[in-house]
């Protein structure tokens, strides 16, 4: 499969975070707004993004963290050391910087 590529370009003047997906060869371009999760920002426009449990039990919506800073709210199923190789989970993953390169192996 490919992988799927998220990238936050920039902040913009509202505060949002600018959110450019590119998933299934198709790019899309997303307002962020602060303290909302990505798996969320991704459901609300219609981007079919993996995802199960939505609580971080299942690690369905893992992702990694390939540039900027991210944060997780709550993590059940990563190892300590997925998550300091940059994997994280879309279900629970909001932004830390102005610059976020995410990529979705699917």
């Amino acid at each position: 499969m490919t992988a799927e590529a998220i990238r936050v370009a920039r902040t913009d003047a509202t505060g949002n975070t600018v959110l450019e997906v590119e998933i299934y060869g198709s790019t899309h371009v997303l307002d962020w707004p602060p303290g909302k999760k990505l798996l969320d920002v991704l459901l609300d426009a219609g981007i079919d993004a993996p995802y199960v449990c939505r609580e971080s039990a299942c690690a369905t919506c893992i992702c990694s963290v390939k540039s900027g800073q991210t944060r997780m709210l709550m993590n059940e199923s990563l190892i300590d050391s997925e998550v300091a190789d940059g994997f994280t989970l879309a279900c629970q993953t909001l932004p830390e910087s102005d610059r976020v390169q995410i990529f979705f192996d699917g």
